[in-house]
């Protein structure tokens, strides 16, 4: 009898996570995923990397409900927060309502979650903490620009760090809007609205 299998097709893997094969293609070539080719040209993916990469997308992976449009409406933007501490992000969504009623709103509570949700639902706006574990905001940032497929109209990014401390993690992409914790409400609501 085996363990599981020792590996998983590029076609395994989005299934599993219900995203495009692209963006597993894209996630092995940047080195997201352990993989390797087969003779014949095709990628395998470890299994350990593919089962830590389902496990942490499952753990608590969350879809947030929220008061849906009227019949015949049009269609309501969608939202994806990803914050590994569960106060900003209820503080995040409520802030999201009081801007956008009726939003679709999904959280997450990693990169790696926020990575998949982002893949999978194509969001217009996303806002994510900067400092997480695993995987930082600045990684998920960086991964979420290059992926012109499902590249939000709005990314902000926000953190309780000063200017001269978020220096020292890195820099953020020009387009990506930063707000600083304790977040400031008619300024959030405002950045939301712009999108």
């Amino acid at each position: 009898m085996t363990d599981g299998p020792r590996s998983y097709s590029t076609i395994d893997v989005a299934k599993r996570l219900g995203i495009s094969l692209q963006t597993v293609q894209r996630w092995v070539d940047s080195g997201r995923l352990k993989a390797w080719k087969t003779p014949g040209g095709h990628r395998r993916i470890d299994a350990k990397s593919a089962e830590t990469l389902f496990a942490q997308y499952e753990q608590t992976s969350v879809d947030v409900p929220v008061d849906s449009a009227a019949p015949g409406s049009q269609r309501l933007v969608e939202v994806v927060i990803v914050d590994d501490d569960l106060m900003d992000r209820e503080l995040l969504a409520t802030l999201v309502q009081a801007a956008l009623p009726g939003a679709q709103l999904r959280v997450a509570s990693n990169g790696f979650q926020g990575l998949v949700m982002i893949a999978k639902f194509a969001p217009e706006i996303v806002v994510t903490d900067v400092h997480m574990p695993h995987m930082d905001g600045f990684e998920m940032i960086r991964n979420v620009l290059a992926d012109a497929e499902t590249r939000p109209k709005l990314m902000i990014a926000v953190s309780a760090k000063n200017a001269k401390e978020l220096a020292e993690f890195g820099q953020l992409p020009s387009e990506v809007v930063l707000l600083h914790k304790p977040l400031e409400r008619d300024a959030f609501i405002r950045a939301l609205q712009t999108a």
